[in-house]
């Protein structure tokens, strides 16, 4: 499942997905992407997103697609990405080590709360406008479903 909010003007967004992504899902996700390479040139200040993963790794073809959205010279977010999965973290890494740097600045975390700390401060102020967008979308997801977002931080 996907859910995602955003303010254009403060240039701010969460994208929340966990469970069973599907095909309308997915449309949802890529738009997002989309939307800040199209929002994020006019803004002063770059776009920060909260990705929140709790859900299996795309596949090959959803692989693709990510990377070539993220190849638009104007996808220039910070991301701060929540997930405990080892296999993204071991991802991330390996492009690390190989000299891999997307345009954008993304670092990974383990709680929301530290997510929202490092955009924070890599924008330099508070974020309260995500933050309540954080905190509106973390209660949809958890309505969608009993057991359909597992807290973290």
């Amino acid at each position: 499942m996907y859910l995602s909010r955003a303010d254009w003007d403060l240039g701010v967004a969460v994208w929340w997905s966990w469970g069973v992504v599907s095909d309308d899902d997915w449309e949802l996700a890529f738009s997002d992407m989309r939307q800040v390479a199209i929002h994020g040139p006019r803004l002063p200040v770059r776009v920060a997103v909260l990705l929140f993963l709790d859900t299996d790794r795309p596949d090959a073809i959803r692989r693709k697609q990510l990377a070539e959205l993220a190849d638009d010279p104007n996808y220039n977010p910070y991301i701060a990405c929540v997930t405990r999965d080892p296999q993204l973290r071991g991802v991330q890494l390996a492009m690390r080590w190989a000299g891999v740097h997307p345009i954008y600045e993304k670092n990974l975390f383990d709680t929301v709360e530290q997510g929202l700390a490092w955009l924070e401060q890599k924008r330099g102020t508070s974020l309260p406008a995500l933050r309540l967008m954080t905190t509106n979308v973390r209660r949809a997801a958890a309505q969608m479903g009993p057991n359909s977002v597992r807290k973290r931080g």
